[in-house]
């Protein structure tokens, strides 16, 4: 039985195509076998558009077949070098392709049709309207057949130390162990654990510095898995000058539940890159979002400026992102793997030692085993006064750490969260 919602997106869709009293109104053209794309799909996935899809129909009389995918243009990710196209995120999360059998009525000049659908790990209806030029496709009632994530909205683990002075909670960590290589004493994993706290990312202008967690703890203020698979995040934005809450559109970030310990989560990038313009041009009125925007990044949790010049030359910045590309772009329609822990009041969401390993052997050892890439860091590290400090640790942790790699027994890198 379709709902209420699938009958309204039925109704409102034939008054956009508008209303005929001409009961002569000539038939649809039949469409054989059509693509759609870009400008000739509209296409809304529980009443929000999602752009930057692909939809076939193949017509046989008043049959018809549809396929709904994506594909990303390379082209789009300027600087890069890249071309062609490769297979994108699909239209409903953990489906990169969907068909869907129908029949076709003819309708005042164009064709409509409607239906249940049903993939691995999603419910649906849909209803849709073509012609020759346009198609107008609703995903209605999506829901995960799982559940989704419970409870629904979470908020980034606070920042707390033992009285030890060691911490006790982090939003983000990074959880590293492996046997000690015979003859070194340097213990490398709480150097690489402390970047979850070491103060690096530029605040307040380049004036000042914070963490990693410090920045989740301060920026993000709630993460919202939905039912419908897509993952909601509210956060503070400084574009401008001043400091307001904004909210990621839906369809930019959708999960399923594939485990009961693995959650897959599928990147849509081109709504990543009109998500971006939209937050460059003030993001989400903070009227639109009820919660408080106190608190944004406090001069007592930011670290003394560094006085840092250099900058690590767009050459290494290049192999970096290229090497983080090819991983990223590999598992782009298949979505990204995470494990995740809790019960009700506490979600860890992390990737496994596996999975780390392979992204570090793929992405940062090729970069590091190049002599000019680690003179380009070194000279970075030396004219910061925040970091320059544990240089000697850092060098030495550099040229050992392909072994440390290769003696690993736990490399998990994660977000912590509480219930909000």
């Amino acid at each position: 039985m379709k709902s209420n919602l699938l009958l309204l997106s039925i109704g409102g869709a034939a008054m956009l195509w508008g209303c005929s009293d001409d009961k002569s109104a000539a038939p649809a053209s039949p469409l054989g076998e059509k693509t759609y794309t870009a400008s000739s799909l509209e296409l809304y996935y529980n009443g929000q558009p999602m752009p930057a899809k692909t939809a076939v129909i193949a017509q046989n009389g008043s049959k018809g077949v549809l396929k709904l995918f994506s594909e990303f243009d390379l082209s789009q990710l300027s600087g890069m070098g890249l071309s062609g196209k490769v297979p994108g995120p699909g239209a409903i999360p953990g489906s990169p392709e969907i068909t869907l059998d129908f029949d076709m009525n003819s309708t005042d000049g164009y064709w409509e049709f409607a239906g249940d659908g049903n993939s691995d790990f999603c419910s649906f209806n849909y209803a849709g309207y073509a012609d020759d030029k346009i198609l107008k496709l609703y995903l209605n009632d999506v829901s995960l057949k799982s559940g989704g994530v419970e409870p629904e909205v979470w908020k980034p683990a606070p920042i707390t130390k033992g009285a030890d002075g060691s911490y006790t909670s982090l939003p983000f960590y990074i959880d590293w162990t492996y046997e000690p290589i015979p003859g070194v004493d340097l213990n490398f994993s709480p150097l690489l654990s402390a970047l979850a706290t070491l103060p690096v990312i530029p605040v307040y202008n380049n004036t000042a510095y914070m963490s990693v967690s410090q920045a989740l703890e301060q920026v993000v203020r709630t993460v919202a898995f939905k039912k419908d698979g897509n993952i909601l995040v509210s956060y503070i934005s400084t574009v401008g000058g001043a400091a307001s809450l904004a909210q990621t559109p839906a369809n930019v970030y959708q999960y399923v539940i594939d485990s009961p310990s693995t959650v897959r989560v599928y990147v849509n990038p081109m709504s990543l890159i009109g998500m971006l313009l939209v937050t460059t041009s003030g993001g989400t009125p903070a009227s639109d979002i009820k919660l408080t925007t106190s608190g944004l990044f406090p001069a007592d949790n930011a670290a003394t400026p560094g006085t840092s010049t250099e900058t690590v030359k767009s050459e290494t910045a290049t192999k970096i992102m290229q090497a983080a590309l090819k991983v990223a772009l590999e598992n782009l329609a298949t979505g990204y793997q995470f494990n995740f822990t809790g019960g009700t009041d506490t979600l860890d969401i992390f990737i496994d030692t596996a999975t780390v390993l392979k992204l570090t052997q793929e992405i940062l050892l090729p970069v590091l085993q190049d002599d000019a890439t680690l003179k380009e860091i070194v000279a970075y590290l030396e004219a910061d006064k925040t970091l320059a400090q544990f240089l000697p640790d850092i060098q030495k942790a550099l040229e050992l750490l392909p072994q440390a790699i290769e003696r690993t027994t736990t490399f998990r890198i994660g977000f912590a969260f509480v219930k909000s």
